[in-house]
This record gives C-alpha cells, sequence and structure tokens, in this order.
C-alpha cells in the first residue's frame, strides 16, 4: 500500500501514458522517471523509486486503461484532479505531465487536452493569473 495522495497522483501520471490509446515503453521511462522525480512516498516514508513506480504500473495497468474506457471517465478524471487541487507539488506534476507526453515523440491532441484539462482545473495560469482574459 501507498499513500492514497501518492497514489491519485500515479493514476493522474499514468492517464497521460493511455490517452491516445497506446503504451509506449519510452513513455513508461518517462513515467517511472517523472514519478521518481516528485517528492512521493511510500508509507514509511521513502521516497518512492524508478522501480517501485515501473512495478506499480504494471500492477494497475488494467485499472489504469479501463479508467478512460468507462462511460463516466469525464466525472472520474475530473474527481481525480480537483482531489489533487491542495498538493503542493502541482508545478512537477504539470511538468512530469508534459515530459510524459513528449517521451514517444509525438504530443498527441488527446494528451495536450489532458494537461489543460489539469491546469484549468488547477487555475494554472488560469483566469486568476495577472491579465488573463477570456476570448481573443
Amino acid at each position: 500500500m501507498i499513500p492514497i495522495q501518492t497514489q491519485k497522483i500515479l493514476e493522474l501520471l499514468a492517464q497521460v501514458i493511455v490517452a491516445d490509446g497506446h503504451i509506449y515503453e519510452s513513455e513508461l521511462a518517462a513515467f517511472s522517471a517523472c514519478a521518481a522525480e516528485i517528492p512521493l512516498l511510500d508509507n514509511s516514508g521513502t521516497r518512492i523509486t524508478h522501480d517501485f513506480v515501473r512495478g506499480w504500473f504494471e500492477a494497475h495497468s488494467t485499472q489504469i486503461s479501463a479508467f478512460r474506457a468507462n462511460d463516466n471517465s469525464d466525472v472520474d478524471l475530473t474527481r481525480l484532479i480537483l482531489s489533487l487541487a491542495d498538493y503542493p507539488e502541482k508545478q512537477a506534476v504539470v511538468d512530469a505531465l508534459i515530459k510524459i507526453s513528449q517521451a514517444d515523440g509525438d504530443e498527441h491532441l488527446e494528451e495536450k487536452l489532458l494537461i489543460s484539462i489539469v491546469k484549468a482545473y488547477w487555475q494554472y495560469d488560469g483566469l486568476d493569473a495577472a491579465g488573463s482574459t477570456i476570448g481573443t
């Protein structure tokens, strides 16, 4: 078991891997590296490792893929993102999402959309930013 916050961050990061319907080795490598760089902890308070992250993905791959396939995936994704709104390392998570999405050499529309949704829900450079406006 791992703390619920660590579980949720890993679930969110994993969604960018499956967003385009393909799982590439380069994305898995980026996922493992990026998740290990974020200060995510296991139950003993130790930072998780590349190997741990990789094993977590393998153990949860069916659940991760099914997440986007269910009828309530948009609602589930919204709940997941909003449940992490107070996470103090949001910048690291957004950076990781971007790195993982670019790991296969092609940032797909679905991946860009996921990252945009995360930024919007977290008000990351959102309408609360100085000088921001709605429209063109």
